[in-house]
C-alpha cells in the first residue's frame, strides 16, 4: 500500500464512517491485507465513540463495515464474509444484466453480421477492464458503420458515382442515401435529424477510438448513437417503400381500419374499427385496362 493510497483510503473511511453516523475515530489502522482472489483488500480496524469497527475496501471491491462487538471477532472472519456478499452480488449483476441494445428497438435482421458486432460489443460493456475496452468497443461501432455503408451502397449501386463518394465515406454515403429515402418539402426537417444523427455516430465512434479518457457511460452512449442511426436506416428504408403511406380514418385519423370488397373491382369499403365510420377507397387497376 502506497502513501498516497493510505491517505486517500483513510479520508474515504472516514467520510463512509460519518455517513454511517459514527463520528470520533479514535484509532484507524490496517489490521490484514489480503490478494488470494485476485485483488487486493484491506481489512481496517477502527475505533471509534461507541464501538469497534472492521472496514472492508479494496481497489474495485466496494466498501463495508462490520461492527467487533458482536458479530465479527476477527479481520479474517470479516474478510471472508465481506468476499461472500461480494461475489454473490457480482453474480446476480451478471444473471441481471441488462443487454445495452434491449434498450433500443432495432430491426437489422437484414445485415446479420453488423447486428452480431453491436451484440458482441454490449456484451462487452459488461465486462470492461481497462481503457483499451473501452476503445475497442468504439472501433467495432466505427466498423459497423463503414458496414453499413457498403450495404446502402449496395442497395442504391449508384450513388458513389453520382456523389464523387468513397466507399468508406460513410457520412457522404448516409448523407445521399437520406436525399433517396425521404424526399420532398415534408421531409426536410427529417432529413436534417437523420444527417446530424449519422454525423453524430460516426463523430464518436472516432472520438471514442482515439481518446485514453473515457469510461463506460461514453462506451454506452457510442453504441446507442451507432444502434440508433442503424435503426433510423431500416426505418427511413421502410418509408421509401411506402410503408408510411397507410390509410387513415378521416374522421379520428384512426390507423386502426379493415377493408371490405364490394361489387365493383375498383372500390374498397374502408371501416374504421376505432370509431366505426365507413368510406369508399379507390383501387388502381393493376391490369393496365
Amino acid at each position: 500500500m502506497t502513501p498516497e493510497y493510505r491517505i486517500a483510503a483513510e479520508r474515504q473511511i472516514t467520510s463512509y464512517l460519518q455517513r454511517n453516523d459514527i463520528p470520533n475515530i479514535k484509532y484507524m489502522q490496517v489490521e490484514q491485507a489480503y490478494s488470494d482472489l485476485g485483488c487486493d483488500i484491506n481489512v481496517w480496524n477502527v475505533k471509534a465513540d461507541g464501538g469497534n469497527w472492521w472496514v472492508v475496501e479494496g481497489e474495485g471491491a466496494p466498501m463495508n463495515l462490520y461492527t467487533q462487538d458482536a458479530f465479527y471477532f476477527s479481520a479474517d472472519e470479516a474478510y471472508s464474509f465481506h468476499m461472500g456478499i461480494t461475489q454473490r452480488l457480482q453474480a446476480r449483476h451478471h444473471r441481471e444484466f441488462k443487454h445495452i441494445i434491449d434498450e433500443l428497438p432495432l430491426d437489422i435482421d437484414e445485415i446479420k453480421s453488423i447486428s452480431r458486432r453491436l451484440n458482441l460489443a454490449a456484451q462487452g460493456l459488461n465486462d470492461v477492464s481497462g481503457v483499451e475496452d473501452i476503445q475497442s468497443i468504439g472501433l467495432t461501432c466505427r466498423e459497423s458503420l463503414i458496414e453499413l455503408a457498403a450495404a446502402l451502397v449496395s442497395a442504391n449501386p449508384s450513388i458513389l458515382d453520382e456523389n464523387n463518394l468513397k466507399a468508406a465515406d460513410f457520412k457522404g454515403i448516409a448523407k445521399a442515401v437520406i436525399a433517396i429515402y425521404a424526399q420532398g418539402r415534408s421531409n426536410s426537417n427529417l432529413r436534417k435529424h437523420s444527417r446530424n444523427m449519422a454525423e453524430m455516430a460516426w463523430d464518436y465512434s472516432s472520438e471514442i477510438v482515439h481518446s485514453p479518457n473515457k469510461n463506460i457511460p461514453d462506451a454506452k452512449i457510442c453504441l446507442l448513437f451507432t444502434c440508433s442511426i442503424v435503426s433510423v436506416f431500416q426505418n427511413l428504408y421502410l418509408k421509401h417503400l411506402g410503408f408510411d403511406a397507410e390509410q387513415k380514418c378521416s374522421e379520428c385519423k384512426s390507423m386502426n381500419c379493415s377493408f371490405h370488397t364490394t361489387e365493383d373491382d375498383s372500390l374498397l369499403i374502408m371501416l374504421c374499427d376505432d370509431c366505426g365510420h365507413e368510406e369508399a377507397v379507390h383501387v388502381e387497376n393493376q391490369g393496365g385496362e
